[in-house]
């Protein structure tokens, strides 16, 4: 039998020798759950206590012992459901401190920032960054586009320059021409993009993204993870940097 769901829904593996070694017991006492579990004397007990507080064991003292039993095990099921209904409790009261944590992360921020976010996470974290500064009619730069951005992330990508459209920002491509099928295609499509491509001898594996007053600089070779710097003047010489290369490029 498969119990590997035992452990998502967020058993503990001692939890669930012990349990599923009172399933087979039925009522009992300790000793016969150590000696099934193979879980020590000294933890069976907590484990037995937590699994309790989760309605999934119970007990009753027979002449100054105690016996344990397992629940019936629809209660897993009810147990999955109580996390549900506590984890929707739990994000109401994230999203109600959010902006307090914003507040105080911007209270701190100094006029010139750089961080860095790893891995294909970490990219994603970096780009929705754009939508949440960035207001209609605002226009951002992606050069140096190559396939490597998009391999595993082009799902992500899809969804967000469809949220982008829809908020009415501009966004200029320059792709490595290897990278026009299907990328360079699909994102010709898009509303509100323009799309050229660099000379054929132009490979990179990094990209950057220029919007307001922010510049990231995006690698997914090897290694994936995004640097972002917060800098109108550096924001600005980069741009004049893409509007450089954005001449050499070819629809």
């Amino acid at each position: 039998m498969d119990i590997k769901i035992l452990e998502e829904i967020g058993l503990t593996p001692g939890e669930i020798k012990v349990y599923m070694a009172l399933i087979g017991l039925g009522e009992t006492t300790s000793g016969p759950i150590v000696e099934e579990s193979k879980v020590s004397v000294s933890k069976v007990y907590s484990i037995l206590e937590r699994l309790s507080k989760k309605g999934l064991v119970s007990h009753i003292v027979k002449q100054n012992t105690k016996y344990f039993k397992a629940a019936d095990p629809n209660r897993l099921v009810t147990y999955l459901h109580e996390k549900e209904e506590k984890l929707k409790e739990q994000e109401k009261e994230l999203k109600r401190i959010i902006p307090e944590l914003e507040l105080k992360q911007n209270s701190v921020v100094t006029e010139e920032t750089a961080q860095v976010f790893d891995g294909l996470r970490g990219i994603q974290t970096a780009r929705e960054r754009t939508l949440n500064i960035m207001k209609k009619g605002d226009e951002m730069w992606i050069i140096g586009i190559a396939r490597t951005p998009y391999d595993k992330l082009i799902a992500y990508f899809n969804d967000y320059h469809k949220r982008r459209i829809a908020k009415g920002i501009k966004c200029k491509y320059l792709y490595n021409e290897y990278a026009r099928d299907p990328f360079g295609k699909a994102s010709e499509a898009f509303p509100l993009s323009e799309v050229r491509y660099m000379p054929e001898e132009m490979i990179t594996h990094a990209w950057m993204e220029i919007y307001a007053d922010t510049v990231t600089i995006g690698i997914n070779f090897k290694k994936s993870f995004s640097i972002v710097i917060e800098n109108q003047d550096v924001a600005d010489s980069f741009r004049n940097y893409a509007k450089l290369l954005w001449n050499l490029g070819k629809k």
